[in-house]
């Protein structure tokens, strides 16, 4: 067997014995092939979009007057000013 790489050249075609095909399974409904898969979504659609503590954690810091810290503040602001420079 002898091995030719030349990406540009198109390769002559040969013939080969052809392969057949197996039948594709019969295909089945999501009810009868998963049946969990109604509890799942029924508990997908009931997850909460918002988090009690998350919410409660971000009033918090919202009425914090020290939020976000100065030295943040100073940071964020030498960053931009670094980029804003280039």
């Amino acid at each position: 067997m002898e091995i030719d790489f030349n990406p540009g050249r198109i390769p002559k075609p040969e013939s080969a014995q052809p392969i057949e095909r197996q039948a594709a399974p019969p295909a089945a409904s999501d009810a009868a092939s998963f049946p969990t898969a109604a509890s799942l979504k029924s508990a997908l659609n009931n997850i909460s979009l918002v988090r009690p503590e998350k919410v409660d954690q971000a009033k918090a810091l919202v009425s914090a007057t020290s939020y976000p810290p100065t030295d943040l503040l100073d940071r964020i602001a030498v960053l931009l000013a670094v980029h804003l420079k280039q």
